[in-house]
């Protein structure tokens, strides 16, 4: 892509589509989503009675968003993202160095560099922004570890926006730096306590307050196709990055847990990439929703209220027995992803938290930078892809989502 799509300073000004591309050059049909009441196929009015318009729209593949392979990136968010894109790409040399590696190399593309340490900002401003437009009295999310929350509460500050964000207890108590910085920016934090202490449960609740007022909005920082399309500002800021280091990727690695951040990193490349780069998803064998579940329509709530999606899933009701990353708690996954696990145009691999948790300290020992424990599942990828292609000339890129230095 020429200058013209990038600001001065490297930042994309369009998000990617993918859609467009799935449905007229890979010829497959996009399943749609479903009404919860009647299973008709779910109209973008109706789901913005939860969500705001513009993201219903987005969500729903309506207008551009079904025919446009590049969505402009609104003036405002673009100040927004200037403030900490773009993001580094930066030479693993001290884990290739300790691998022992000849040949292969490998990069990651950080996404902890900014005030939260996430890369949840790259969806929460564009959430609060048009729920701002929309004049939405109170923004409503759950969180699990807490960066959506921390997310939400930064990008409602800035919109003016009054977030409530609903946290399981046990991570409340766990997280309080977390929810320290949350409330500081003026979110209420509002610790729950469920049976099934998952994602999916606190969405439930937070979809309860949505309706007590017409001005009410839910915010959803995983699974949706509006999240990952505000994410694709990390694959399109890469796709110019490699080009310009002349690096050409032969394995794309990253966690998933609902599929918003891996989405975003994937999408801009597979049109041109799919037949020479493998784009490897990892997910965690505690929640084994791509490797172990079924692709089928399911509901994203326990209470019904958000619109069936056909997507890998271990069923609603489902909750893991340990998991280490809780980041990574819930059952199901993005559908425009799980559509293309489906096709075999992504691999997805599960790997244990007792074989994931243990690589924190050693990145941070050879990197010196101390990962989130979702963005340990990617590294641990990209190290068993460079050891399989040890001895050749190939590239690895893995996606750092965040660092473990606000709290892990």
């Amino acid at each position: 892509m020429g200058l013209d799509y990038y600001t001065n300073s490297g930042v994309p000004k369009f998000w990617y589509n993918i859609v467009p591309f799935i449905e007229r050059e890979l010829g497959f049909e996009i399943p749609p989503f479903l009404d919860p009441d009647n299973r008709d196929v779910m109209q973008w009015e109706k789901l913005a009675e939860i969500i705001p318009r513009e993201l219903a729209k987005q969500e729903l593949n309506f207008g551009t968003y079904k025919t446009e392979n590049l969505i402009a990136i609104p003036n405002k968010i673009l100040k927004l993202y200037e403030k900490y894109r773009p993001t580094p790409l930066v030479r693993a040399a001290g884990l290739e160095n300790d691998l022992g590696l000849e040949r292969v190399k490998i990069y990651f593309k950080r996404e902890d560099q900014n005030e939260i340490g996430s890369y949840k900002l790259n969806s929460s401003y564009v959430q609060a922004y048009y729920a701002a437009e929309e004049g939405v009295r109170e923004f409503i999310a759950d969180t699990g570890p807490g960066n959506w929350g921390m997310g939400m509460a930064v990008a409602c500050k800035e919109f003016g926006l009054q977030a409530i964000i609903y946290m399981e207890k046990k991570n409340y108590d766990l997280k309080k730096k977390k929810v320290g910085l949350m409330k500081k920016y003026g979110a209420k934090v509002v610790p729950i306590t469920t049976k099934q202490e998952t994602i999916a449960a606190s969405i439930s609740i937070a979809l309860e307050h949505v309706r007590r007022d017409q001005k009410n909005k839910l915010s959803v920082g995983c699974l949706t196709a509006y999240s990952a399309l505000h994410n694709t500002v990390i694959g399109m800021e890469l796709k110019q990055q490699l080009a310009q280091q002349n690096i050409t990727p032969n394995a794309m690695v990253g966690v998933v847990g609902g599929g918003s951040s891996f989405s975003g990193f994937v999408f801009p490349f597979i049109k041109a990439d799919r037949n020479s780069t493998d784009f490897i998803a990892i997910e965690s064998t505690s929640v084994p929703s791509f490797t172990k579940g079924e692709y089928k329509y399911e509901n994203p709530d326990l209470i019904g209220r958000m619109p069936c999606a056909k997507m890998y899933t271990l069923g609603v009701n489902f909750v893991p027995k340990k998991l280490g990353a809780s980041g990574l708690n819930y059952h199901g996954k993005n559908p425009l992803l799980s559509l293309l696990v489906n096709k075999n145009i992504v691999k997805a691999v599960a790997y244990s938290n007792e074989e994931v948790d243990r690589l924190q300290l050693y990145f941070e020992k050879v990197e010196g930078i101390r990962p989130s424990p979702e963005s340990c599942y990617a590294i641990k990828g990209a190290i068993e892809k460079a050891k399989e292609l040890n001895g050749q000339d190939k590239t690895i890129v893995f996606l750092l989502t965040g660092g473990g230095t606000i709290e892990d």
